[in-house]
Formats: C-alpha cells, sequence, structure tokens
C-alpha cells in the first residue's frame, strides 16, 4: 500500500498522529496529501504542525497549510494566518490565506 493510499485510510480512521508523520516525508505529493489529511481530522498536534509550514520555504506547503487551517477549523488559526498574510510574497499563498480567513469568519458566524 502507498503512503497516499495509506493517508486516506488515516484520515478515515482520524489518525492524526499518523498524518502529523507523513506530513513531514520527504516526498512532497505525500507532504501534501497528509497536509489536507490534517485539514480534515486534525487537532492539537495537527494544528501546531499546520502553524509551523505556514513559514516553511515551500510556497506550495504554505498555501496547502493555510488552506488546511481553513478547513480545521480552529478558532485560533485567523490570528496566525493574519499575521503570516502581513509577511507573505507568494500571490498563491497570499491567495490561500485570505481565503482560509474567510472560511473561518464565515463558520463562525
Amino acid at each position: 500500500m502507498s503512503k497516499l493510499e495509506k493517508i486516506e485510510k488515516y484520515v478515515a480512521g482520524h489518525k492524526e498522529e499518523k498524518l502529523v508523520k507523513l506530513a513531514q516525508d520527504k516526498d512532497q505529493e505525500v507532504r501534501l496529501a497528509a497536509i489536507a489529511g490534517l485539514g480534515k481530522v486534525g487537532k492539537d498536534d495537527g494544528f501546531n504542525l499546520l502553524i509551523t509550514l505556514l513559514s516553511d520555504g515551500d510556497p506550495r506547503l504554505r498555501a496547502a497549510s493555510a488552506k488546511a487551517l481553513g478547513e480545521l477549523g480552529n478558532e485560533h488559526a485567523t490570528a496566525h494566518l493574519t499575521h503570516r498574510l502581513e509577511h507573505e510574497t507568494d500571490a498563491e499563498v497570499t491567495a490561500a490565506i485570505k481565503e482560509a480567513v474567510s472560511t473561518l469568519h464565515n463558520a463562525a458566524e
């Protein structure tokens, strides 16, 4: 079974700790899939990792982390996303952050 297939099973089983580990894998596609999975089932450890990944050197990972934070719905994510937005230089990441903040704002209403 491939790592990508495992991620699907981990999401279905709410295996946050397994997703956290795979979100740090050397394979970019595995990392992106695990980050997306954390947006669906992440709790404290997943949230903390996603916040850390907002500062990653790879803009694809930053954008994926922002999107996952928006999906996760943690009320504390807005402050982190807003802070990151002030320093972000990549247009795609900026768009992902704005979308995540909007998603969180709409969920809070």
